[in-house]
This record gives C-alpha cells, structure tokens and sequence, in this order.
C-alpha cells in the first residue's frame, strides 16, 4: 500500500492535466496513488487520464460516469475511497513542484510525533499564483489572498478557512473523521470541513513555502483572488448569502460531532450557528458570543451580513 493517496477530482480539464500528473510523477518522494474520480467530463480527460493509468499502476480511474456535480462532492467521495495513511488533494490544472509530497509529509510526521496517537493532523503550504502559461501572478498565494495562515482556531476557522485544499496533506485520522459527515449539503468545502475538523480535535500546521503553482484560467472552479477594498465592496451583496451558509455548516458540525465537542466548543458553535436566525441584534449578539471572526477588514462584512439576515428570516 502506498504511504500517500493523492485525490485528484477531474472535469473538462484536458488543457491542462497532463502537465499536473507529470509534475506529480516527478515528485521527490515516489510511493504515492493517485486516484482520479472524474465527474462525466465532456473533453478527452478521461482518455487522457486512462492512458496514464495504463502507464503507470500508481494511477487509479476509481470513478467514472458518474455526475457530482461539484467538485467538493466529487472530493468527498474520493477521500471515502482513500486507504494510505495520508492523504493529499490535487487540483487538475495545477503544476507541483518536486518536493510538495516530501516537505508536507515531512511536517506532518513531525507533527504527529508530539501529539497522542490517533489525532487528526493537517498541514498546508504556499503556493504561486500563475496565470495559463505559467507566468508568475505573485509569488504567495496567502500574500495575494490576504489570508492569515496561522489563525488556525476553532472559532476562527468556523468563520473562515485558511488552507486550499491543493496545498493540503492529511493524516488518517482526519481522514476517518471526515467521513462521518459524508456529502452533506451543509458542508461548504471538503478542505474548510476538514480544516474545522482538525482545529477542533487536532492540530493544524502552516508551511511557509511555495509547494506548487496555482495556475489561473477562465474555467478556474474556485481561484485566487486578489484582496482589495474595491473587490470587497463589490461583494458586499452576497456577504448574507455566505454567512448563512457558515451559519449552517456550523449547525451541521455540532450535528455531527456534538459528542466529541467540549462544552466550550460546543458553545462556540451553537452561537456561530444561531448567528443568521434571529433578529439583528440576537445575530450580532451571537456573532461577538461566538468569537468566529474573519480575518482583517472581512469582519465588517460578517456584521453587515449578520445583521441584514435579521431582516430576512427566509435566507
């Protein structure tokens, strides 16, 4: 069995994917699986993925013909299909630097090593923001996001998550955790969901190194975008949209793992939960209770958005 299980969730992504998996079969550290779920794509990527897989026997097609019609549901599957005793998630269009799997595993069993055995672990890296042709945008994702990589807290990442999926390693403990919650609609985000898992029961690790290019295209499912006050304003519109959502993700956790959770914790995420459902002034009461705050000026959003929801129950 190989040490690492590398998720890849294709769709349409022919441009591209052949470049992301020999980036991945030059890799420092070689005893890795790549499993590939891809979601009914429309282009040659199945072919292409089939003739590697032909190829190479560390590549597994373990779903096709199949409609997700996410990529977070199509990740999600993918980590219940996953056996090694880590796991990392990989973007199709994305170019891997050799030691990506080297360095996060390095930190990861670093990290398991001062803590008791079966705790949830995981780490996340850097990245390059590239446009198609590889051509450096900036040289840190974080950086360029504006996102703090080291506000790893429970009741932060309930508010906001700081590590991208791509840039992820697991542990199998995370992993088993994970899978409680199956494909619920209520999960935003494989990697937020596990982000919040590992912050409430384990332990999270930033690596403050580029371990990959994060290539921007127009068929990008989720990019990088660069943070300003203009782009802020601009979404101003759907801040309410977005708190529910949290607000309901966060009720889907204490669903899931209410048993698990400190009486602490258990507060935390009952008052993040009951931010979108009352009046304005229970919602920010609920909001400042639940210390689930985003990150720099996002929080003018998050009271923004908690305060209009009390205007409009039926969001």
């Amino acid at each position: 069995m190989a040490d690492v299980d590398i998720l890849m969730a294709t769709y349409n992504g022919q441009n591209y994917i052949c470049e992301q998996i020999k980036s991945l079969q030059a890799q420092s550290y070689e005893n890795w699986e790549l499993l590939i779920s891809d979601d009914c794509s429309s282009d040659n990527t199945l072919d292409i993925v089939s003739q590697f897989s032909e190829q190479d026997a560390r590549i597994r097609i373990v779903s096709k013909g199949t409609r997700f019609g996410s990529a977070k549901s199509n990740f999600l599957y993918l980590l219940s299909q996953a056996k090694s005793p880590y796991v990392m998630f990989c973007d199709q269009d994305d170019v891997w630097l050799p030691n990506k799997i080297e360095i996060s595993l390095d930190r990861i069993q670093s990290i398991e090593k001062s803590h008791e055995s079966n705790v949830p672990c995981l780490v996340f890296t850097d990245m390059t923001v590239v446009d198609s042709d590889l051509n450096i945008i900036d040289d840190s994702f974080t950086s360029y996001s504006n996102i703090n990589p080291l506000r790893t807290s429970f009741s932060h990442m309930l508010a906001q998550s700081v590590g991208a999926g791509c840039t992820m390693m697991i542990n199998k403990a995370a992993t088993d955790l994970a899978r409680i919650g199956g494909t619920n609609d209520n999960i935003i985000m494989h990697d937020w969901w596990l982000c919040i898992i590992c912050s409430a029961f384990g332990a999270i690790d930033y690596v403050d190194k580029s371990t990959s290019l994060y290539r921007q295209h127009s068929a990008n499912d989720v990019g990088a975008i660069r943070f300003s006050l203009l782009c802020w304003a601009k979404k101003i519109g759907t801040f309410k949209y977005r708190q529910a959502a949290i607000s309901k993700q966060a009720e889907y956790f204490e669903e899931v793992f209410n048993e698990l959770l400190s009486d602490n914790q258990r507060g935390i995420v009952k008052y993040c939960a009951n931010a979108c459902k009352g009046s304005p002034v229970q919602n920010f009461s609920n909001l400042i209770k639940s210390k689930a705050w985003k990150s720099g000026t996002r929080k003018i959003g998050q009271i923004i958005a908690v305060i209009d929801c009390g205007f409009h129950s039926n969001i």
